[in-house]
């Protein structure tokens, strides 16, 4: 990364994000109606979709310029037959085998089928996450088709961080990071730092 205003600019997106999310997340009467799993509540299927698409945004800035792209969508297998497991962002060389639902200028859905020697890296994206529901099985079924997994969660416990980072990488992911870390007790702390390097780590990915 540059200097102290292209960190700042850098920093943009996630602070928006955080803000936008965790309004979702923290908000006393969203947590009762989450907690009851009353009718009327935002899906955390649709959060966790907002999320990633986010993230795929953010991404995209920060490879501006460099032959690299992110979208949601498959990869697909070297002999165009099999495809893998949901991505929720594709980091991938420019361009596609097809596009669903994406081609007019108000997509509802802009899903990709990536060639997989294009792609350079997948992120698994989790709204809420805690160290038992880390996917052991993710990073497996994405051996054939990509070397680099990532996983990225919008929030997770203040003394879980660092158990789901051990546990990720024990798994086989090769990095985890977080938006922010929440508890009734501790409150919302952000994790500028992670996503610094989360920065760092994608920019690499240009020079490969």
């Amino acid at each position: 990364m540059a200097g102290h205003t292209t960190r700042l600019l850098y920093e943009e997106p996630f602070v928006e994000m955080c803000a936008n999310l965790s309004n979702w997340r923290i908000d006393s009467f969203m947590r009762h109606l989450e907690a009851e799993k009353r009718k009327g509540r935002v899906l955390a299927f649709v959060r966790g979709l907002r999320f990633s698409a986010l993230l795929t945004y953010a991404v995209r800035d920060i490879l501006s310029g460099t032959g690299l792209s992110a979208n949601w969508g498959h990869l697909i297998d070297e002999t165009g037959t099999l495809c893998s497991r949901e991505c929720d962002v594709i980091i991938h060389r420019d361009g596609y085998v097809q596009r669903w639902n994406g081609k007019n200028e108000a997509p509802i859905m802009d899903f990709k089928f990536i060639a997989q020697e294009d792609a350079i890296a997948v992120i698994s994206c989790k709204s809420y996450l805690r160290t038992n529901k880390v996917d052991e099985n993710y990073c497996e079924s994405m051996e054939s088709f990509v070397d680099r997994v990532w996983l990225f969660a919008e929030c997770c416990g203040p003394r879980s961080a660092r158990n789901i980072r051990k546990k990720a990488l024990d798994t086989g992911y090769g990095d985890f990071w977080h938006l922010y870390t929440w508890s009734e007790k501790a409150g919302q702390q952000l994790n500028k730092g992670g996503w610094s390097r989360f920065v760092e780590e994608v920019e690499k990915l240009a020079a490969i």
